[in-house]
């Protein structure tokens, strides 16, 4: 498996949080990630819980696999930073309407991801 070697220097445990935390919020267990991050789930815990520091070519395939950047996974950005550039453009765009367009699009938009919410619910019901 490709990169399963990482640094042993420990991280701040603020730092390790930042591969648990997006893949608890994905509803992703340590021995789902291990094959998407190509290394061993022990590695996995090591990363987490113990403050290994994986490799680069390894820390670019976790963040693939939880949509999240490595600038977040080093600590440079925050997980809630949007990283689709069509969206961010969108919203840039709505955020300079006028107050009534944009609380329009916000109603709109809520609806929608009440919807998908709700969809989601059931999937995840009917398992």
């Amino acid at each position: 498996m490709a990169g399963l070697r990482g640094s042993s220097a420990p991280v701040p445990r603020e730092d390790s949080e930042r591969i648990k935390l997006p893949r608890i919020r994905r509803k992703t267990s340590q021995p789902e990630l291990a094959p998407m991050a190509e290394v061993h789930q022990k590695n996995i815990s090591k990363y987490e819980n113990d403050g290994v520091v994986p490799s680069a070519l390894t820390l670019k395939t976790i963040a693939d696999a939880l949509k999240v950047t490595t600038d977040y996974l080093l600590g440079s950005q925050r997980e809630d930073a949007i990283q689709d550039k069509v969206l961010l453009k969108y919203l840039r765009e709505v955020d300079n309407m006028p107050d009534d367009m944009r609380q329009a699009i916000i109603k709109v938009l809520d609806a929608c991801v009440r919807d998908a919410k709700t969809r989601q619910a059931y999937v995840y019901a009917d398992r």
